[in-house]
């Protein structure tokens, strides 16, 4: 029959496309996260409590909740890749939790906290932690943004909120290695406010560049 010659001349066309494996998207954006981390410290210098090997309580903190929402977000950005994955999956509610999580110690631990040392917020630093978090967030989100494009994602709003949310926190994490600050409300705000302006820069500009 004329359509069963249509089909198989039409299935003879097809190439077959290798799938995209998560595990091999997320580690490309650790390897990305990582290499900015090393420019960090090679150009910027490490924190002195680092070199001393007495690295502050506080430090530890701020790096594992930035490294915690940076993975689970960028696991589920990867994870998005797929199509069939869509607005069914859940790994956001995950690293939505996540960011939560960030803020949340924060605010408890400056209840806890007299606040000692308020000048610790004056701009002229906490532009600079913002300034170049969002800077290296930027390349690593180029990287997700590229991955994104070689799948079929369908959430794209979803997907642009994760990817700036997730490169907002490895940049910010990365930046941590230099950051000689421990203050709680340093932290509190200049960090957060690195992960929301990039997570909302996200939303704006990644689903135009994501679409298919």
């Amino acid at each position: 029959m004329m359509s069963d010659k249509m089909i198989d001349s039409l299935v003879d066309d097809l190439t077959p496309v290798k799938p995209l494996k998560a595990r091999s998207g997320l580690a490309l954006t650790l390897v990305i996260a990582a290499v900015f981390a090393v420019a960090v410290a090679v150009f910027g210098g490490l924190r002195g409590d680092i070199l001393m090997g007495i690295p502050h309580p506080m430090f530890f903190l701020r790096a594992g909740a930035l490294l915690l929402l940076g993975v689970t977000s960028s696991y589920a950005v990867i994870a998005m890749s797929q199509p069939a994955v869509g607005n069914s999956f859940k790994g956001w509610v995950w690293a939505l939790l996540a960011a939560l999580l960030f803020p949340a110690t924060a605010i408890v631990m400056a209840m806890m906290a007299a606040p000692d040392n308020m000048a610790i917020l004056v701009p002229r630093y906490g532009l600079e932690c913002l300034g170049i978090s969002m800077l290296l967030g930027t390349g690593i989100a180029a990287t997700q943004i590229m991955w994104l494009r070689r799948g079929a994602p369908v959430a794209l709003n979803r997907a642009g909120w994760l990817v700036g949310m997730s490169s907002g926190a490895l940049g910010a994490a990365a930046y941590s290695l230099h950051c000689p600050f421990n203050s709680i409300f340093y932290v509190g705000l200049w960090y957060s406010l690195a992960v929301v302006l990039c997570a909302v820069v996200g939303r704006l500009v990644v689903p135009h560049l994501i679409r298919w």
